[in-house]
């Protein structure tokens, strides 16, 4: 009927099978009452199929119902409604009918996966269990070896669906029955594919059995957290602590935790403690027979009392002791084997899928321990080599994920499966041992440290750790004498080379461990230091305040408008700002998104490091703002920088970090000015204190850093540019004392790493703990192992590094000693590609641990392994150690430190070898020709891309080492470069390797450029041109690479980086000296707007190319300088303007071309105006004006200094050219200068120029030039006066100094000095007269007072010697008499010249003389006259007015007059000669300087200072007029020739006379004038004196017939004529009351035969006596 359900159907189909045969009618019966029980039982399991449509097929219909049961709740029948229909299927089970059977188990089955039956089978008083339970075991029945083939599979499949049903639980006897079922048809069925399903079958049955003890362990008490499994099977690194369990059982830095605890039935019997020594298997075997018995109790004790197992753990249980009493089956019958090793099977399968669901239940492994165990002992004493596979693939199951359960266990069934087979003969069994085991356990390194934990540290327990290393460098190192051509031969080498291949997996295990733990300690540290972390700023709300109740909108918008802002930022920081801008929450400036950051809260501190840090030129100058608003002023460094890291936390990428701390250290340098020289010291003092506070307080890192240690790391090679000491000092003592907690650093050693930072190494230190400390460490675990009493159930863990040491040493020196064997062998080079894998494994690890000493050895070993030092002998397995060595550099390149030399000295070697075909020759000679191409194909590849890439990973390396890096790399190519010919390949991978690390932060890249600033300059200097060429290019490549990062003020970087051009500079090669100065010129062009303090390193370049010989450098370097001059002065005007200055001093002084000398002054010229307005403007020098002016006087000061110098020049252009430019420069800007700085120009700078002046006639002084430049010198005092004027008020104060400056040179013994002096005294008058007070008048005149006394020349008073050398003179050299002052011709020439009369006497000597006058001119000509000739220096700086007043000068007749006939003399004369000349051009001068100041600046005078004129006046005069006398004439008349005038100061007396009848003139014709009456005695008696004198002279002569009589009145005629004419001005009220006196002189002079004075009578007459007649 289509409306009947399956089971309808199913009896339906049974009653039809039983039709007929009365041997079923009691199952007719039954199936009849089930038919008739009911329409209600039938529609309750029909559910779904009234009216139910038709299907295509019976196996549709079957599915919808399935789907229809499975869905409808309430499915279960009743008890008594499942006993109707579960007779007749028992009855079908028992008539033992193939086709009723099937048909039966069809119908069970459906019944079950459908739910509709439920109940607990084989549990007492449990639902339909005694039912369900018969009709199981009657099913299980159906397995035996009877039975067909084709009813097995339904069978399986009823027995299986009964085992997962979710409704139907079957305990104990059915269920053990359905585990023996399926384990029956699997050993006995032959048909394959039964024999496959039903080991299936099986494995699925104990799954499901297992797996249901997961919900019991969820709410057991003894639950104990799993240990986390990786990927691939292993266990965690990282085990979970619980309070109970894994607990450290000592206070040894954690070292040592109790992963469990246990109790063992080995604890109190003695005879085990003999059995993991290999005691008698006999007794082994009844310990664990006795212990397994135990378990049966106790499980059965469990069963019923108070603590007793659930039904689940106890089915399980049962299930497991089944399946290991199997293998204590004793016998070695095929059938029992056969048995032992299936269920074994099952048991590693089992274990191993779902061994971790029941591991943690320490109540069930101490149940089913012993019976496991006693298995496992059967299996290893088996002589089945297939039982022994199951029972070691059984035992690594045991030590991967039971070994904490199983600790005394393993103590002695490791030494019995393991160590004994492997010590053993059967090759099998150790293969098997090798491959099923130790492989697995090689691979799991916590596996490897807890059997070294509580084995190898517990001195009651056997060494299993070091004891399999032993046996395993026993093994791989073999050498028995098998025949090759044996079955075992190959058995064996694989029995090698898998001990090998453990071994290095052992090392690569551990590695892995080390480098996980590390890494997960990190995090764990990373985790714990941001636990509880509050940001420091807090909200300023004034910006967000309510001013009135009608923002209250505005201000709610806006503040949705930041809250958006902030989400956004928090997320993408670029966007984020932004966002901010266009919504015009701030201006689009810096400053305002600088404070946004630093005010707003809730913005994401690592977003906001994230934004500072990038470095494009908004964000940069946002950082730039953000740091500006900070202050740090009066702050020790590491108190600024805790403070500056507290509102944002950079990202921890290096060039981003290191943009930050250049950025501070130049803001604090700024703020506390001082402190530091520069910005580099407080740059690597950040750095300094960053490694400090990860070292002091990162226990890992060992040892300590010592004080001095933190003092060295901030040292430089000037103790001046570093750190103070006593800061350094403090910090360290505060930073050990405190850790500095910033967000940045919270992790010091992870952000160590990120930067490539290292700790200095000490001798001692060692990363971890050193060798003797480890075995310290080791023997304290042993005694707190000890110390638990020896109880075997207490299972102990570590998760600290420091273990690997002792670990590590073993495995390490045995593959060192293997590896010694292997390479002696031939022709095995994959054994010994294996050992080289453990060599990079061993050195990897070693490096982590700092075990240098066996890092060294391996190295070594690897090294000398390639055999590139000896290319005869180098074969494949040299190759594969070079290969090696590569592949290292390539995955741990850090590795490598401290042994840089010797394999950069091996890639050296290697380039050569396949550069040079020579090197190939050499190569395995004596080989075949395949096996050498084969060699040199490998060594092609291995010089090819792996070895660029040992260079490219370079930049992994940390400082320490990269600097050791090129130390190496740069010694390599030295000694390249010494070849002949010089190679070249490390000195291209060194510009490489510099290119691959220029991103490392400035403080490591200032170590790396310090080495390689010596090798540059080593190969620049070459002898080989093409060497020095490709070193320089590279070199300006490098620069230039290196000056695209920008560099902060106060940072002196980039001079650095250009120093090995300052240096090569200075080459004694032209060539070179050419090609630096091209590279430099290219880098100025090219990165002028980059260059910051690197140009004080470009101006040094320029400087050493000034003073070359070579006239087109020079002038080339020059160009160059005068273009970055005019084109980017304000780029280094700020920092390196004095470099400029003295750039171009240096041009200026040059000897190679004087036109770029005079361009260099003309530039310095242009320097300093430049100079000038960048201050005006508020250049670079930002100060107040008080510290404005200081720093810009710092500024002129060497510029006016250099200047100064160059006046000194041989050169009279430049050495003009200077002077005008400094006394121009000192004009236009002096407006400027304090007092304080005028006093030191004058004393330091203007001064000092005319030293030459002041020691002209010191026969020690020489004078650098060629001949001594007295037109420069006189210009130059003609500037300093006008100087001296334009700013009298400023510099009045150094008018005493000034004027002694020019007395001390008016007393010299040269008439040059003299005259240049006193002509300069004269000047000073002419210019600054009018502005003196009477105080400088005063000073004035007692200056020219002094200089009249001190000049007087007392030396003619000793009359009698001076015309003893006089005579002397005159008979050595009759005609080689100069014209001087003291001779009479003079005088009259000046006389005629002045007067305009001619003495008929005198014409023959004038006319001599004339010739010699006209080619001669006097000093005054060429101060007035022909100093304006010099068009270039008179006209580069020189004013209007100064040239007025020079045309003026020159024609000035008095001044010029006085000194028109005194010319230079000659070296003839003796010392007295040449002092007693320029004493009398002194007084000549002089005279000149008080007839111009009376002249211009009588009426300026006071009374007192008119006084002192008329006295020094009167002084000079009453000298020469004593001397001068006419019986001192007449006297020295007879003594000489009479073609000769005799020695005279007619000159000086005649111009006294003039300029004394002047001033007596000028002071009687004042009116109202005190000292009238007094000037007007003065000028009778004086004019009455000479007049008497002149008279009493006459008379002598109409007496005396001696014509010297009448040479003397002709002599002194003039000044009698000058009288005589003074008299004709005299005031006639003054000359009619002495009429008198004067009178009778003036009658006796009438007879005077002199036209002069005859002339000047009857002037007189006329003007006087003719006035008195009318």
């Amino acid at each position: 009927m289509a409306g009947d359900g399956f089971v309808r159907r199913a009896f339906e189909a049974l009653l039809k099978e039983c039709g007929g045969n009365r041997k079923y009618s009691v199952l007719q019966s039954a199936i009849m009452v089930f038919l008739e029980s009911g329409k209600d039982f039938n529609q309750h399991l029909d559910i779904g199929e009234t009216n139910a449509p038709e299907y295509e097929s019976r196996a549709e219909k079957e599915e919808m119902e399935s789907s229809s049961l499975s869905t409808n709740s309430g499915g279960s029948i009743a008890e008594a409604e499942a006993e109707l229909a579960l007779n007749p299927l028992r009855l079908a089970f028992q008539i033992k009918n193939i086709k009723v059977g099937e048909l039966a188990l069809d119908c069970l089955q459906k019944l079950i996966e459908y739910n509709h039956l439920e109940g607990d089978p084989g549990l007492e008083g449990g639902k339909n269990s005694q039912a369900l339970s018969e009709i199981l075991i009657m099913v299980c029945t159906y397995t035996d070896n009877s039975a067909p083939d084709s009813i097995i599979l339904p069978t399986l499949k009823v027995l299986l669906t009964a085992v997962a049903s979710d409704k139907l639980r079957v305990h104990n006897e059915p269920l053990l029955g359905i585990v023996r079922a399926c384990s029956t048809v699997a050993l006995n069925r032959k048909n394959p594919i039964i024999q496959a399903s039903s080991k299936a079958m099986l494995i699925q049955v104990l799954q499901i059995i297992f797996r249901r003890l997961e919900t019991d362990l969820v709410s057991s008490t003894s639950f104990v957290p799993k240990e986390a499994h990786s990927d691939d099977g292993s266990n965690s690194m990282i085990e979970a602590s619980t309070e109970d369990h894994n607990e450290p059982c000592s206070t040894l830095d954690n070292l040592v935790f109790v992963k469990q605890r246990c109790k063992t039935f080995y604890a109190a019997s003695e005879g085990t403690k003999t059995l993991v020594g290999g005691a008698d298997i006999k007794d082994l075997e009844a310990i664990l027979r006795k212990a397994v018995n135990l378990e049966d109790e106790e499980a059965d004790l469990r069963k019923n009392g108070p603590e007793g197992m659930s039904v689940e753990q106890h089915d399980a249980l049962r299930v497991f002791h089944m399946l290991c009493k199997v293998g204590m089956i004793t016998g070695n019958d095929a059938v029992t084997v056969k048995m032992q090793s299936l269920l074994l099977e099952v048991l590693q399968v089992l274990l191993e899928d779902i061994g971790h669901l029941f591991a943690e239940n320490i109540q069930f492994i101490d149940s089913m321990r012993a019976h496991l165990s006693y298995a496992l002992l059967r299996a290893s004493v088996s002589q089945s080599p297939i039982l022994f596979q199951y029972g070691s693939g059984i035992f690594s199951v045991i030590l991967l994920h039971f070994r904490q359960s199983f600790k005394a266990e393993i103590g002695f069934l490791f030494p019995l499966i393991v160590l004994r087979s492997l010590d053993g003969s059967d090759l099998i069994r150790k293969q098997s041992v090798l491959r099923r085991v130790m492989e697995k356990v090689f691979k799991d390194p916590q596996a490897l440290i807890d059997l070294y934990i509580n084995y190898d540290c517990d001195p009651e327990a056997p060494k299993l750790y070091d004891r399999m290393v032993a046996t395993l460098s026993k093994l791989a190192q073999a050498t028995q004498n098998v025949d090759p051509k044996s079955s075992n031969a190959s058995l064996t080498a694989s029995i090698k080379m898998s001990s090998l291949e453990g071994l290095v997996n052992i090392l690569k295990s551990l590695g892995i461990w080390e480098k996980y733990t590390r890494k997960s300690k990190s995090k764990l540290n990373r985790r714990e230091s941001f636990e509880g972390e509050v940001s420091p700023r807090q909200f300023t709300e004034s910006k967000y305040r309510e001013d009135s109740p009608d923002d209250v909108g505005r201000l709610q918008a806006e503040k949705i408008t930041i809250e958006a802002v902030i989400s956004e930022f928090n997320r993408h920081p670029g966007k984020g700002i932004q966002y901010l801008i266009s919504s015009q929450l701030v201006e689009n400036s810096p400053a305002s998104v600088a404070q946004f950051l630093q005010n707003t809260p809730n913005l994401d501190k690592a977003m906001i490091g994230e934004y500072l840090g990038q470095p494009e030129e908004f964000p940069t100058a946002v950082m730039n703002a953000y740091v500006d608003f900070l202050s740090f002023s009066g702050m020790r460094f590491d108190i600024a920088m805790h403070e500056f890291f507290k509102g944002f936390q950079p990202l921890a990428e290096a060039l981003k970090f290191d943009r930050i701390i250049e950025k501070f250290t130049a803001r604090y340098c700024e703020e506390n000015p001082g402190l530091f020289k520069n910005a580099d010291a407080a740059y690597v003092l950040a750095y300094a204190i960053i490694m400090l506070n990860a070292d002091a307080h990162n226990p890992m890192m060992q040892p300590k850093m010592s004080k001095s240690g933190f003092i060295n790391i901030n040292a430089t090679g000037d103790d001046e540019e570093s750190a103070p000491r006593e800061l350094i000092e403090e910090i360290y003592d505060s930073v050990v004392k405190e850790a500095i907690t910033l967000d940045c650093i919270a992790n010091g050693s992870n952000l160590i790493n990120i930067l490539n930072l290292s700790l200095p190494k000490t001798s001692s230190s060692t990363g971890v703990r050193s060798e003797s400390e480890s075995e310290a460490m080791i023997k304290q675990i042993q005694a707190l192992v000890k110390a638990e009493g020896g109880n075997k159930g207490v299972f102990y863990t570590s998760h600290s590094i420091e273990l690997l040491c002792p670990m590590v040493e073993p495995v390490g020196w045995s593959l060192l000693a293997m590896s010694a064997v292997i390479m002696s062998e031939v022709d095995n080079v994959p054994r010994f590609t294996i050992c080289m894998e453990g060599f990079k494994e061993a050195i990897h690890i070693t490096n982590d641990l700092g075990m240098d000493t066996m890092r060294y050895a391996f190295l070594t070993s690897l090294l000398r392994y390639n055999s590139l030092h000896a290319p005869k002998d180098m074969r494949g397995k040299n190759v594969e150690a070079l290969r090696a060595l590569l592949a290292l550099c390539n995955a741990d390149i850090c590795a490598l430190q401290g042994s840089w030399l010797a394999v950069l000295e091996c890639i050296s070697r290697l380039e050569y070898f396949v550069s040079h075909p020579v090197m190939n020759a050499m190569v395995m000679q004596g080989s075949n020709q395949v096996a050498r191409d084969v060699v040199l194909q490998s060594l092609r590849e291995l010089s090819g891309r792996p070895t660029e890439q040992l260079f490219l990973n370079s930049i992994k390396l940390p400082s320490e080492s990269v600097v050791e890096f090129f130390a190496a790399l740069c010694s390599v190519s030295a000694e390249e470069l010494k070849q002949n010919p010089p190679r070249t390949f490390s000195l291209r991978k060194i510009v490489e390797v510099s290119y691959y690390n220029m991103a490392r932060i400035r403080m490591v890249w200032a170590r790396i450029w310090t080495i390689l600033v010596q090798h540059f300059v080593f190969a620049g200097s070459h002898a080989d041109e093409n060497v020095a060429f490709f070193s320089i290019d590279s070199l300006q490549k490098l620069v230039m690479k290196y000056l695209e990062r920008d560099e902060p003020a106060n940072f002196t970087f980039q001079n650095g980086v250009l120093k090995p051009l300052v240096i090569l500079q200075r080459s004694n090669r032209k060539t070179i000296r050419r090609l630096i100065l091209d590279s430099s010129i290219q880098i100025v062009r090219s990165m002028a707007g980059c260059i910051r303090s690197g140009w004080h390193s470009v101006f040094m370049i320029f400087s050493n190319a000034a003073a070359d010989k070579v006239e087109p450098i020079v002038e080339l370097a020059f160009e160059n300088v005068e273009q970055v001059i005019l084109e980017h002065f304000d780029r280094f005007m700020g920092h390196c303007f004095m470099d400029c200055v003295n750039c171009l001093m240096d041009f200026a002084n040059n000897k190679a071309s004087r036109g770029v000398s005079l361009k260099a002054v003309a530039l310095l010229h242009i320097c300093a105006d430049r100079f000038a307005e960048s201050l005006v403007q508020g250049g670079p020098l930002k100060h107040n004006s008080d510290e404005a002016s200081g720093v810009a006087e710092q500024y002129w000061f060497p510029m006016l200094a250099g200047l100064s110098g160059l006046t000194s020049n041989r050169s009279s252009e430049i050495r003009n050219s200077a002077i005008e430019v400094l006394f121009d420069l000192m004009s236009r800007r002096g407006s400027t200068f304090s007092p304080s700085f005028w006093e030191k120009i004058f004393r330091q700078i203007l001064f000092p120029i005319f030293d030459c002046v002041r020691h002209a006639q010191n026969e020690s002084y020489t004078y650098p030039g060629d001949e001594w430049p007295r037109e420069s010198y006189i210009h130059a005092l003609k500037l300093l006066c006008n100087l001296f004027g334009n700013f009298y008020k400023e510099v009045s104060f150094m008018l005493s100094p000034l004027l002694g400056l020019l007395l001390d040179c008016s007393k010299k013994s040269d008439k040059v000095v003299v005259s240049v002096s006193l002509t300069a005294l004269a000047h000073l008058i002419e210019v600054v007269g009018h502005q003196f007070d009477d105080d400088d008048w005063n000073t004035l005149l007692k200056t020219i007072r002094d200089a009249s006394y001190t000049n007087q020349p007392h030396e003619l008073l000793t009359e009698m010697e001076f015309e003893n050398k006089k005579k002397s003179d005159a008979a050595s050299s009759k005609n080689s008499v100069d014209e001087n002052v003291l001779h009479s011709d003079q005088t009259i020439t000046h006389t005629e010249e002045s007067e305009g009369t001619q003495s008929p006497s005198r014409t023959a000597t004038r006319t001599a003389d004339g010739e010699s006058l006209q080619r001669s001119k006097t000093l005054g000509q060429m101060f007035y006259g022909n100093a304006k000739k010099d068009q270039f220096a008179r006209s580069f700086t020189m004013k209007e007015d100064d040239l007025a007043y020079d045309a003026m000068a020159t024609h000035s007749p008095e001044f010029v007059d006085s000194n028109k006939d005194l010319e230079t003399i000659g070296e003839d004369g003796s010392l007295i000669q040449r002092t007693i000349r320029a004493k009398c051009m002194a007084q000549l001068l002089l005279l000149g300087v008080i007839n111009r100041t009376q002249k211009q600046f009588w009426s300026k005078l006071s009374p007192e200072n008119r006084i002192t004129m008329m006295e020094i006046l009167f002084s000079v005069l009453e000298f020469a007029a004593s001397y001068n006398s006419y019986a001192n004439l007449t006297l020295r008349m007879q003594r000489i020739p009479g073609e000769r005038p005799p020695l005279n100061l007619l000159r000086l007396e005649l111009l006294g006379t003039c300029i004394y009848l002047d001033i007596l003139q000028k002071t009687t014709a004042a009116e109202n004038d005190k000292f009238e009456g007094l000037a007007e005695e003065k000028l009778v008696s004086f004019c009455e004196h000479v007049l008497r004198e002149a008279a009493a002279f006459q008379s002598s002569v109409r007496e005396m017939t001696d014509t010297s009589v009448h040479q003397v009145l002709e002599l002194r005629s003039p000044i009698i004529a000058k009288v005589l004419k003074g008299m004709c001005q005299m005031k006639p009220e003054v000359f009619k009351n002495h009429i008198t006196n004067f009178y009778p002189f003036i009658a006796k002079l009438v007879c005077c035969q002199q036209m002069e004075i005859r002339g000047a009578l009857g002037e007189l007459f006329t003007m006087q006596l003719g006035r008195l007649l009318m």
